[in-house]
């Protein structure tokens, strides 16, 4: 088996699309979330503050303006850490699609690697075991070429002298089967 390469992710954006999308969902459902809950809760406030305190028009302007500002604070702060666990997410579905595009290249030797702590760390389990079983199905498809093709040399040897037709066509399977499962790297 081969080691796995250690690596370190150095942006934070890997897959545009996805994170975006993740992120303006994320986004959108806190917004809405603090819209309903805060709104409901400042319209209940402000009436019965106003229905018994009338004279506290300045100060409530002021406690508008710390909450407009605080607001959006808490709304940025919101979309930096959804940035970042958006990002949990779209790396290692960076790494799996990297991966699948070296094995699908025919390296059967490579492993997907994630990063402790990444989410996924099952499906990297169960798909390097995938490689693995291929790997195992592919080298004992040579270890039967390897055979083939010395019984098929043999064949060859006690074939009498003026065979040189099925000398050739023996030959020819013989290569055949020898570049079975060449394109894979195991």
């Amino acid at each position: 088996m081969a080691e796995t390469q250690k690596f370190q992710r150095r942006t934070v954006i890997v897959k545009r699309q996805l994170q975006l999308k993740y992120i303006g969902l994320v986004f959108v459902s806190v917004l809405l979330a603090a819209l309903i809950v805060g709104g409901d809760i400042y319209y209940n406030m402000m009436k019965v503050i106003l229905l018994h305190m009338p004279g506290m028009t300045d100060q409530i302007q002021q406690f508008n303006t710390a909450v407009v500002v605080k607001s959006f604070l808490y709304l940025v702060l919101m979309l930096l850490i959804s940035v970042f666990v958006s990002h949990r997410f779209a790396g290692p579905i960076y790494r799996f699609e990297k991966s699948a595009q070296i094995v699908a290249g025919g390296d059967l030797t490579h492993r997907v690697s994630l990063r402790t702590g990444d989410e996924l760390m099952e499906l990297q389990e169960e798909f390097n075991g995938m490689i693995g079983s291929l790997q195992s199905l592919i080298q004992k498809d040579r270890n039967l070429v390897a055979h083939l093709s010395s019984k098929l040399d043999e064949a060859m040897k006690k074939l009498p002298e003026n065979a040189d037709a099925a000398r050739s066509e023996l030959q020819s399977l013989k290569l055949e089967l020898q570049h079975l499962t060449q394109s894979f790297k195991v």
